[in-house]
């Protein structure tokens, strides 16, 4: 009796593998090819023993699903979305669910130190939960896995983000559309049991690069006060606006022609009263300011070009305004060396900031980045708007301070157009105002930025280093 069984990868094709019949019959009796995948680099040494997650780990919480009821911040507590908990910064102060009328809310709060995994659309993102996320309501879409962190978050994280770990977790997902994996199959993760002194010095690795994470967040978080500052200006929060007239559905205000006249812009968004008074509050109150084209050697709005995607031996990364925003830019793609003959123009280059130019208010759009120890000799998208600083005029980590401050985000994001999405071009990026505070507190500004780009580039190093060690534990 033949006991392999023949599957096909793709429908409709000739391609196909065999396994052993007793894979199938055992385990959860699946019969979807992507099951039975093997993705994973890694030829594991024979010796490895393996138990199911759950017999190694304190437990995987998975919220029940739940009607989201938002509510204004002093009624409720951040939420965040899966795709959000793997943003560098997460935006924790974007939205809130109601305390009272969220049932059961304590299943949905995040702790500091819990590995989150995506389980829905991304199948299988996973992320430290960092101090910035402690406290923060996530959605049913994300599992909680919890573990000792003094002994074994290290090995736990780094084994279900190295390829061996993410091909298991991958052929556990089902789903013919949206992928999605349950917390009883995270559960029953096979996991491989390596010695003791590994796993210690993986738990230090990531620990500290967790620290790095939350030291750089603050030192951001600071930098970006220090703007509001330097310049005299309010923070957002403060900023009185008039009141409004309404009629349920629709809010009016009145303008004087002299504010339409500037820009004759009739989308009523340019006319919006916080960031108006942002902008007043800059000509009013801070010493000096320019316009971004009078403090910047280039605004560059990217090329579209056909895209031939390579394997990554042959190419270059090419990242989109999504992995901008990311702790560790996933899913990259790589574009061709040999067939793209402007791959310069692509490139991104040290000290340069990214603003997301294409998508949807409250998403990625109008959101900032900085080019230090991360993208340099990366390829971007068309999506991505470059701005290089002139260094004679303006400290560049300065500018992506202010770029990426509320003050920053509002003058961006008052430029859009487009009907159902957002667009800014350098046009339009070219008039906003930049107020310039002395050389000296820019410098102080622009050297908080870099040394938190550090940090964050520190902690990707050393969850490389872990990843190192996994590897060397799991085949020699």
């Amino acid at each position: 009796m033949n006991n392999e069984v023949i599957f096909d990868l793709f429908e409709n094709s000739q391609i196909g593998f065999l396994i052993d019949s007793f894979k199938v019959s055992s385990g959860d009796i699946r019969l979807d090819s992507s099951h039975f995948v093997d993705d994973s680099n890694i030829i594991l040494n024979k010796d490895i023993q393996f138990q199911p997650l759950s017999k190694l780990i304190n437990d995987v919480e998975e919220p029940n699903l739940f009607t989201r009821i938002y509510c204004d911040k002093e009624f409720g507590v951040p939420y965040i979305s899966s795709s959000e908990m793997s943003e560098i910064e997460p935006p924790v102060n974007s939205r809130f669910i109601s305390k009272t009328l969220t049932n059961n809310i304590a299943q949905y709060i995040i702790k500091r130190g819990q590995i989150l995994v995506s389980a829905a659309g991304t199948v299988g993102s996973i992320v430290v939960a960092t101090k910035e996320l402690d406290g923060v309501a996530g959605t049913s879409d994300i599992l909680r896995i919890n573990v000792d962190t003094e002994k074994n978050l290290g090995f736990f994280y780094t084994y279900l983000t190295s390829s061996f770990g993410a091909s298991e977790l991958a052929n556990l997902a089902y789903g013919a559309i949206i992928k999605r994996i349950r917390g009883f199959h995270l559960a029953s993760i096979k996991t491989p049991i390596i010695d003791s002194n590994s796993m210690l010095k993986m738990n230090k690795l990531v620990l500290t690069a967790l620290d790095n994470r939350d030291e750089a967040n603050t030192l951001l978080k600071l930098a970006r006060s220090l703007v509001l500052k330097f310049n005299n200006l309010l923070p957002i929060s403060e900023i009185k606006i008039d009141s409004v007239a309404t009629n349920n559905t629709t809010q009016f205000r009145l303008f004087n022609l002299s504010d339409f006249s500037t820009e004759y812009r009739l989308d009523s968004h340019f006319y919006n009263p916080t960031a108006s008074t942002a902008l007043k509050n800059i000509q009013e109150n801070s010493s000096r300011f320019l316009t971004l084209k009078e403090v910047t050697e280039d605004i560059v709005i990217g090329k579209r070009f056909k895209r031939n995607y390579v394997e990554s031996e042959h190419g270059t990364p090419f990242i989109g305004s999504k992995n901008i925003l990311q702790i560790r830019p996933s899913e990259l793609k790589y574009l061709s060396n040999s067939e793209i003959g402007f791959m310069n123009d692509l490139m991104l280059s040290k000290n340069m900031i990214l603003i997301a130019c294409s998508g949807s208010l409250g998403g990625t759009f109008g959101k900032t980045s900085f080019v230090y120890n991360n993208f340099e000799n990366f390829a971007a998208s068309q999506h991505i708007l470059r701005v290089i600083a002139n260094e004679d005029l303006i400290d560049s980590g300065y500018l992506y301070a202010f770029l990426s401050s509320e003050y920053g985000y509002e003058c961006i994001t008052r430029y859009r157009w487009g009907a159902l999405i957002d667009e800014i071009d350098d046009e339009d990026m070219s008039k906003l105002l930049i107020p310039l505070p002395s050389d000296k507190q820019q410098k102080e500004i622009g050297d908080m930025v870099r040394q938190a780009y550090d940090l964050r580039a520190e902690a990707i190093k050393l969850e490389d280093e872990a990843q190192q060690l996994l590897t060397e534990s799991l085949t020699k």
